[in-house]
């Protein structure tokens, strides 16, 4: 066992370390204090940096979607957005294009859920529009960013298994108070689908409203 004196202003530090793990006795006032140095800090600030980067590379990976076309993105596209280095990016995404792509995509049904997350109620057809329009909204204004996503799904189809958005699930839970039959269930999620597929290939026809008329009489004539 080592021992160590430091002498500060206020106190005596006296620093053991055992089996190399550090522990500090503090004799501030005449009283004893054992404090015992968390190892893990250093492992705390690695892991808090490595999440800041990661956000930023999903942010980046948005952007990217959001303003280039799929086939013209790759992990190299990521280091013209952001001062990160290519061997931090291949790291963060283990030197997959896929796995850089589903994270994306995760991360972009998280932004769309926080948009409408805490303005649900008691209500489910209510919270069904809210959701439903969110989603088409947010669609409608990241024509791009959408096109991209739902191409990945079509083009990675065979060899990749993108997230389910968040999105669709939270709907379903809302139909599940309902009381809904299979049948009905998969009526609304077809009516999701086709008013996503609208905007994709006529984002000139906006008939958000309509699409909310219809689907709010279609849940409450199931309702009564």
């Amino acid at each position: 066992m080592k021992l160590f004196k430091l002498k500060s202003i206020h106190l005596i530090h006296i620093i053991l370390f055992k089996r190399g793990k550090p522990i500090i006795l503090w004799f501030p006032g005449g009283s004893l204090l054992i404090e015992r140095f968390p190892m893990d800090k250093r492992k705390l600030v690695a892991k808090n940096k490595y999440e800041s980067v990661h956000e930023e590379l999903l942010e980046v990976g948005t952007k990217l979607l959001s303003s280039e076309r799929l086939t013209e993105i790759s992990l190299n596209s990521i280091s013209e957005y952001t001062n990160i280095s290519k061997t931090t990016i291949y790291e963060h995404f283990n030197s997959s294009f896929n796995v850089f792509l589903s994270e994306v995509i995760l991360h972009v049904w998280k932004k769309i859920r926080k948009i409408y997350y805490g303005k649900t109620n008691d209500d489910p057809i209510s919270n069904i529009l809210l959701i439903f329009r969110t989603w088409h909204e947010f669609n409608f204004e990241n024509l791009l960013l959408a096109r991209n996503i739902y191409a990945s799904y079509i083009l990675f189809v065979d060899t990749e298994y993108f997230p389910i958005t968040n999105v669709l699930t939270d709907i379903e839970d809302e139909l599940s108070k309902l009381n809904f039959n299979d049948e009905d269930i998969k009526e609304i999620i077809r009516i999701f689908y086709i008013s996503v597929d609208e905007i994709l290939g006529n984002p000139d026809v906006r008939n958000i409203d309509n699409v909310m008329k219809d689907i709010e009489l279609f849940l409450n004539n199931k309702k009564n």
